[in-house]
């Protein structure tokens, strides 16, 4: 097998997620996101009327504040325990100490903001607003953990359905309160009353990793991380949360409370409609983001941005041009001359939105001082801006707009370095064009109310036409196979090599592959033949020096970042091949993506004696899990039916390169041939050697011994031992024609295997026209058969060693079972298997797969 490796450190390591699937779970949540701000809106619209101008502007001082506690409240807490959900499997101790942290960290941030929000409209609020806003900000804090696990789960529908039933306890509650007498106080209580309700079905529903499991002390390496990340995120957006309202806090406190600031208030939350969808886009895109780079993270960004483009341009188009005769239907007369703020408020709500989403990339990312560095720059102008600006509710509008705007621009143009592949403007230039445009008729109908509104539904059709996903053709069939051993590596034996023949195969139909494998000393993420093979861990260090080591860290790795490898290469089927020590690890209770299970190699009980572990019992566990197994012989079927009946079991056998059944004109030499691992647990060269050592005196044949692996060394001493030294050839690794070459000048490929999933050197060689001599066990038995090749009972050494004698003494009775190797293998080809292959793989997804024909791949 030929073929060059082509490194692509960059793009080897997947592709990013289905666009739907990201564009889904946005619609969710944007779609319950707009129904909050409609029940936002339509409360404050009750209010203006229900209360008066003095009550309703402490009242919306109030409720800003809280709002900037649920903002801070939903963008840290929640994305941190979000991101460990999102990478950690359900009820592992890990993922335990991260909700366990996540609440207390919530419950102490909770009493720090009521304390802070308390002392900051203290100056004119009385004692119940003052009691309502402290019982709510705990409530908000705690129902941020329920939220964050939902996101973590990506469980979208349940969270926008846990906002929406918030919002409407509050707005029952709020109109009830009111409508007693209650005032602004019974207002700001029912703030409490809203999250308490989400708070107790948020915690219903993280319940399974709260209660019971392990302790795990938060000071460890694992705490120390979630401060970290706690830290990054939370100032983040502590900064955007006081960034967005530190105009209303700074004109409230500069104007202590006048009532002139009622208008500008009352419009806000029509104005920053675009913040709350982009909030629900944030949220959706963080965990689709976590765990991949930042160069495979821009194919999942600019879906993402391009449907806030569309959604924030139009609402922002809308709100500005919006008539005085239509802001009549809904604010009282006393607010009339309120119109003109709508465009710089509309203005600052886009700007804000922008700088919500765009974080996001800095969160996952980082540096997180490239975002808190504008941010916070901002924030200390704005204060002083706001307060000069707050003479006059149009002044400050159009300095929050400037403000905003500003901060906007530098994290767009920062987040455009950090991600590459985001476009002009990060997709920006047609949605801006396109509303360009609409602003320019909206604004020219202003003056007539019914033209504009017929206008406005055409915007808002257009726009939602333009946000639907866009409708591709079929995607690429994607498979993540997690092959286990790397064919380059030193010592990689017929598994891999079955790996790489179906996949190259698969890759040339239009299959994507990626293969994770062990890591080995000097593995990189490569592309070889079109299928990409990534070391997992990519960095182990001095453990990648040990094969059993790396094979440990391979299986670890798997394990844990399972669900970070599904999010990025998006598979439609996961291949789990069996492979030492454990055979499987259970994937199939890892993901909900299908999972077949390739067995080659069934052998944990032999690799636990070896190391005296239990590794038969991990291999009963995860043979159980599955329920779709391809196996490479009858035999082995037969035993994973025996010891699974629950599952479908398929035999695909091993394929040989149409190259080895060139004929070829170099004279067939004398010598005795091994041809593939060196290694004796399983391959039995230990057990070859002693046999030749017998033989030795009787015949003049030399042994050639091929290949590379574990016990070379050990090989050599027990030859040097043997006393067969000078008549034993090490030839080392032999690969591509060469191999087929060396096959067909033996006399005769030995073949002295403990065990044997398929026998892919016994096949290869009856291609070349060798014969084989082979143990008596199961899988050689129908390859092996007595008109090609002799098997003697298991390992027993000297019947080896008398049989080896027999052939090599016999050249007649060699060349007559060379004659019918290759008719006898002639159906074991690799292009059939890989059809073969692919058709289980899609009974397991339920996807169909229409791709080029067959390529027939040459080495």
């Amino acid at each position: 097998m030929t073929g060059t490796a082509t490194l692509d450190r960059g793009t080897t390591t997947g592709g990013p997620a289905p666009e739907r699937g990201v564009t889904r779970g946005a619609m969710l949540l944007t779609a319950s996101a707009a129904l909050v701000g409609v029940g936002n809106y339509g409360l404050s619209v009750f209010l203006v009327h229900a209360l008066s101008a003095s009550d309703y502007t402490v009242y919306s001082a109030l409720s800003s504040v809280l709002l900037s506690v649920g903002t801070l409240a939903g963008a840290t807490v929640p994305w941190v325990l979000a991101r460990e959900v999102a990478l950690d499997v359900a009820g592992s101790p890990r993922r335990r100490t991260s909700v366990r942290f996540c609440l207390r960290l919530s419950l102490g941030l909770a009493l720090m903001c009521a304390v802070v929000a308390c002392g900051a409209v203290v100056p004119y609020a009385g004692p119940g607003p003052l009691a309502g806003m402290a019982a709510s900000c705990v409530a908000i804090w705690v129902n941020s953990v329920g939220a964050g696990y939902l996101q973590g789960c990506r469980r979208f529908a349940a969270l926008g359905f846990l906002r929406l039933g918030e919002v409407a306890v509050r707005i029952a509650v709020t109109a009830a309160a009111v409508l007693a007498g209650w005032g602004a106080a019974g207002a700001i209580s029912a703030f409490s009353v809203g999250a308490a309700v989400a708070s107790a079905l948020g915690l219903l529903a993280l319940r399974p990793d709260l209660v019971g499991g392990p302790h795990v002390p938060s000071g460890g390496p694992c705490g120390s991380g979630l401060w970290r990340r706690a830290l990054s995120v939370g100032g983040i957006q502590l900064l955007c949360c006081v960034l967005f309202t530190l105009d209303v806090v700074v004109a409230a406190a500069v104007r202590s409370g006048s009532g002139e600031l009622a208008p500008y208030q009352a419009l806000l939350v029509l104005a920053r409609i675009p913040l709350f969808l982009s909030t629900a886009l944030a949220t959706v895109v963080f965990s689709q983001l976590v765990g991949i780079s930042a160069r495979d993270g821009a194919g999942q960004l600019r879906p993402v941005l391009r449907l806030h483009w569309i959604g924030s341009i139009t609402v922002t188009v809308l709100v500005a041009s919006c008539p005085d005769a239509v802001l009549a239907l809904v604010l009282p007369p006393q607010y009339g001359t309120s119109a003109a703020l709508l465009p710089p408020l509309a203005l600052a709500g886009a700007a804000s939105a922008t700088t919500v989403l765009v974080s996001v990339v800095f969160q996952v990312w980082g540096p997180a001082r490239r975002a808190v560095a504008p941010l916070a720059v901002a924030c200390l102008l704005g204060g002083g801006l706001y307060a000069v600006a707050a003479v006059s509710p149009l002044r400050l509008a159009w300095c929050s707009a400037a403000v905003t705007g500003a901060v906007a621009a530098a994290l767009l143009v920062r987040a455009r370095r950090r991600v590459p592949g985001l476009g002009p403007l990060a997709g920006a230039l047609g949605p801006l064009a396109a509303g360009a445009l609409a602003a320019a008729a909206l604004f020219a109908l202003r003056p007539h109310p019914l033209p504009w509104a017929g206008a406005a539904v055409l915007v808002l059709c257009l726009g939602a036409i333009a946000a639907r996903p866009v409708r591709r053709g079929p995607g690429p069939y994607r498979v993540l196979h997690l092959g286990f051993e790397d064919p380059r590596r030193p010592g990689a034996g017929g598994g891999s090599v079955r790996t790489h023949e179906v996949n190259r195969r698969l890759v040339s139909r239009g299959v994507e592959v990626t293969v994770v494998c062990a890591p080995w000393p000097g593995a990189t993420a490569t592309v070889l033949d079109g299928v990409h093979y990534v070391p997992l861990p990519a960095h182990p260090g001095p453990l990648a020096r040990s094969r059993f080591a790396s094979q440990l860290a391979y299986f670890a790795a798997i394990v844990v970042g399972l669900g970070r490898l599904v999010r990025r290469h998006a598979p439609d089927v996961i291949v789990e091949d069996f492979a030492a020590p454990f055979s499987s690890v259970c994937i199939p209770h890892l993901t909900r993506r299908p999972v077949v299970g390739l067995v080659q190699w069934l052998a944990a009980a032999d690799k636990g004696r070896e190391y005296h572990l239990p590794f038969h019992r991990v291999e009963r566990l995860g043979l159980a899990s599955h329920t779709t197994l391809v196996a490479v012989s009858a035999d082995l079927g037969a035993e994973l039916a025996r010891r699974n009946p629950a599952a479908r079991v398929e035999v695909v056998p091993n394929g040989v390169d149409p190259a080895a059944f060139t004929h070829r004109t170099t004279p067939r030499g004398d010598h005795l041939l091994y041809l593939g691992r060196l290694e004796t647990s399983s391959k039995g060269l230990d057990l070859l050697l002693r046999a030749y050592a017998r033989a030795a005196p009787r015949i003049t044949a030399d042994l050639h011994i091929a290949g590379d692996g574990p016990h070379a060394d050990a090989a050599r001493v027990l030859a040097e031992e043997l006393g067969i030294t000078a008549r034993v050839h090490w030839l080392g690794r032999v690969t591509g024609p060469a191999r087929f070459d060396l096959l067909a000048t033996a006399r005769l490929v030995c073949v002295p295997s403990r065990y044997e999933t398929f026998g892919m050197v016994a096949a290869e060689a009856l291609a070349t026209g060798t014969p084989v001599l082979a143990f008596d066990i199961p899988c050689l038995r129908s390859l092996v058969t007595d008109h090609v090749g002799i098997r003697v009972p298991p390992e027993d050494i000297d019947a080896y060693a008398a049989a080896l004698t027999a052939l090599v003494t016999d050249p007649a009775r060699c060349a007559a079972l060379g004659v019918a190797g290759p008719g006898h293998v002639r159906h074991l080809d690799w292009d059939r298997v890989a059809e073969a292959q692919l058709a289980v793989y899609q009974r397991a997804s339920g996807r169909g797969f229409e791709g080029a024909p067959a390529v027939v791949g040459h080495s």
